[in-house]
């Protein structure tokens, strides 16, 4: 038997164990090191192989670690999986159709570890999404490093990749993984706005100060960013839009931070998930420049996660008393289309994986569905 495990997964009974590891924050750098210490000390310890960013960028320090058996390169793991139909293990089939990343954001190592922008030919992802329609997956989510450079050997796009699969016979759903604002053109907001296509979108936004962004090396602006959400509201008015908030980042003084939060406020987002800037060796913002003292950016993700709960339960209030389709992802949970995760008091006759239509109704934490056949055998 083998397992796939990465940061925060459950280890089985393995023969061999691939620990797949991250880098892009020294909190990741830890959560990898303590995986593979977790896989090293189990009775019997299966054969392990250490692949992902941290072995990428440190290599000898994986290799150093009791128990490791192999570390794997970024490349040679691309060489291994190539062509390759996933096998999904979850009630949703992640489809990675992209991978490398020729940007440089000044904060980011993991760019710089993926190597050359690279592309699943789209004939390839729709064999796959074929071939996982016959094993009765029903959502299918497409990611990548850079996802919306997204563009094959033939020069297909990412918009041209949606209406590819969308052309497939089969009752499925697309959702898009993290996708760059700049990245999210006009003919891919007209695919966006097909009915097959999942109204969720998490876009990298990092931050709403134009000072910060063009430090961070991005290639938008706040206004830039202001405007593709309004855009994605014009065509899909129930679209989620999440979004990624680094805090701390050594350009970012109070003024900028209270900028940040203010437009994010304004832009009345789904939800959000919020970081601490990380140095990271390798990139071009040096490890020993300081920005604000370490207990006010702790006092600012505090408040930028506050306003991530507020934004979250705002979102979730204007769905209840409506029906939306979900995929069941356990006996006890769901994900709607619009990515309103739903607890399930009672367990539903569908398996993970399946459709089912589910009334959105409050809970005591969050949401909770019930199935609209469940309330129509009550009436």
């Amino acid at each position: 038997m083998t397992v796939v495990c990465g940061a925060g997964s459950s280890v089985l009974r393995a023969d061999v164990c691939y620990v797949n590891t991250c880098t892009v924050t020294a909190a990741a750098d830890r959560s990898s090191t303590q995986l593979i210490h977790r896989v090293s000390r189990l009775k019997p310890k299966p054969r392990l192989v250490v692949l992902g960013c941290l072995a990428e960028r440190a290599p000898d320090r994986v290799r150093a670690i009791p128990g490791v058996d192999e570390v794997w390169t970024n490349e040679y793991k691309q060489e291994v999986i190539a062509g390759q139909c996933p096998a999904p293990a979850r009630s949703r089939a992640f489809l990675k159709v992209q991978d490398g990343c020729s940007r440089r954001c000044t904060y980011c190592v993991v760019s710089r570890l993926r190597g050359t922008p690279s592309s699943v030919p789209a004939g390839v992802v729709a064999s796959h999404v074929e071939q996982l329609l016959a094993d009765r997956f029903f959502e299918f989510v497409l990611t990548g490093l850079n996802l919306g450079t997204y563009s094959d050997p033939e020069g297909t796009g990412l918009a041209g990749l949606l209406r590819l699969l969308l052309g497939i016979r089969g009752e499925f759903r697309l959702r898009l993984g993290s996708i760059e604002p700049d990245t999210f053109g006009e003919e891919l907001l007209r695919v966006f706005a097909e009915p097959g296509v999942c109204p969720h979108v998490h876009l990298p936004l990092q931050s709403a100060d134009d000072g910060v962004l063009k430090a961070m090396g991005r290639s938008y602006t706040a206004g830039d960013f202001s405007r593709l959400v309004g855009r994605l509201r014009s065509v899909r008015p129930d679209v989620c839009i999440g979004a990624d908030v680094i805090v701390g980042f050594p350009a970012e003084d109070s003024a900028a931070f209270e900028r940040t939060r203010g437009r994010i406020r304004e832009l009345d987002l789904a939800y959000l998930h919020v970081f601490s800037f990380s140095a990271r060796p390798g990139t071009s913002v040096p490890t020993a420049r300081r920005g604000e003292a370490a207990d006010v950016v702790r006092g600012r993700v505090r408040e930028m996660r506050q306003l991530g709960t507020e934004l979250r339960r705002r979102y979730e209030e204007r769905f209840v008393g409506t029906v939306r389709r979900a995929v069941v992802e356990t006996s006890r949970s769901a994900l709607t289309d619009n990515y309103l995760r739903l607890h399930l008091a009672d367990p539903v006759a569908a398996q993970p994986g399946r459709p089912a239509e589910m009334l959105v109704v409050s809970a005591d934490s969050g949401l909770a569905g019930v199935p609209v056949n469940q309330t129509q055998e009550e009436t």
